[in-house]
C-alpha cells in the first residue's frame, strides 16, 4: 500500500471537518415519524394565514427551498398541495452582525521582558465587521400544529463568495440538516 493511498482517507476526514458551519438538532422523540408521508410549506398552509415567512432575498429563498424539496423527495416524502399534508416545513434565514478585533504591535523591547525594560514601538487595533448567516429549518406536525423537529446550520450563510459557492454551501447545509430527519428510532 503506497503512502498516498494511506493518507487519502485522512485528508478526506480533515476536509470534512472544515465545513464553515455547524449543525445542531432537536426533536420530539414521541412524534409518529413513521406515519409521515406528505409535506408542504408552512407558509402555504391555512395555519400561516397572514404570517410572513421572514425571507427577504428571493434568490436565497429559491436556493434553500429547492434544496429542502430535493432532500425531502430523496427521503420519500411527497409534496401535498391539495389535501392536508402530514407535516409542514418552514425555514428562517437569520443574520447577525459581528466584529473581529485584531491588534498588531510593532517595535522592539529590551530589558528581559520586565516592566522597567526599554523599548520603542506602537500598537494598533483594527476592527473588521462581518455578517454571519444561519439557517433554521423546522418541521411541524400538521395534525397537532406542534413543532416536532428542528435543525440549525450556524454560519451556513456566512462567507458566500459567489452564486456557485452559495448554491453548493446551502445545498450541503440543508442535506446535513435533513440527514437526521426522521430521527433514529430508539
Amino acid at each position: 500500500m503506497n503512502l498516498k493511498a494511506a493518507l487519502f482517507p485522512l485528508a478526506l476526514a480533515v476536509l470534512a471537518g472544515c465545513t464553515p458551519y455547524t449543525v445542531k438538532y432537536d426533536y420530539d422523540s414521541q412524534a409518529p415519524y413513521a406515519s409521515f408521508k406528505t409535506w408542504d410549506w408552512y407558509a402555504a398552509s391555512k395555519k400561516a394565514q397572514g404570517k410572513s415567512d421572514g425571507v427577504s432575498n428571493p434568490i436565497m429563498d429559491r436556493r434553500v427551498r429547492s434544496a429542502v424539496e430535493r432532500e425531502l423527495a430523496a427521503k420519500g416524502l411527497k409534496v401535498e398541495k391539495t389535501a392536508e399534508p402530514d407535516v409542514l416545513v418552514t425555514y428562517y434565514p437569520i443574520y447577525r452582525q459581528g466584529t473581529v478585533y485584531t491588534t498588531t504591535t510593532l517595535g522592539s523591547h529590551w530589558g528581559y521582558w520586565r516592566p522597567w525594560g526599554y523599548g520603542v514601538g506602537t500598537q494598533f487595533t483594527e476592527a473588521r465587521r462581518y455578517r454571519e448567516g444561519s439557517i433554521i429549518l423546522e418541521i411541524v406536525d400538521n395534525k397537532t400544529n406542534q413543532l416536532i423537529w428542528q435543525a440549525v446550520a450556524e454560519g451556513a450563510l456566512t462567507g458566500l463568495t459567489d452564486p456557485e459557492d452559495a448554491e453548493q454551501q446551502v445545498s450541503q447545509a440543508v442535506k446535513t440538516m435533513l440527514s437526521r430527519f426522521p430521527p433514529p428510532r430508539k
